[in-house]
């Protein structure tokens, strides 16, 4: 499957849906920082749908941007938050909800 995943900014996201950009990452997991945590956004050109689809995309994240984990909202899986930790590296948040 040949998934095209674009990065957008801020501007692009809300037009998209607003309430996702301003839902940011509370605290990293794997040390506790909650400073200068900032979420990214990518588009999906096939919606998260299938364990073959996720499949894809996690590679293409991975070979394209450096990044392993990942969500997205159930209304729109086409759009896909990421966010990493500027003291450790670590991608998995506590996102408050």
């Amino acid at each position: 499957m040949n998934i095209q995943i674009k990065e957008l900014n801020r501007e692009e996201v809300i037009k998209i849906n607003k309430d996702l950009a301003d839902f940011n990452p509370v605290v990293c997991l794997a040390c506790g920082n909650k400073q200068e945590l900032k979420q990214r956004f990518f588009l999906s050109s096939h919606p998260l749908e299938s364990e073959a689809v996720n499949k894809s995309f996690k590679k293409k994240l991975m070979d394209s941007f450096g990044l392993t984990y990942y969500a997205y909202e159930d209304k729109n899986k086409s759009i896909i938050t990421t966010a990493k930790c500027p003291e450790c590296d670590g991608e998995k948040m506590d996102w408050g909800y």
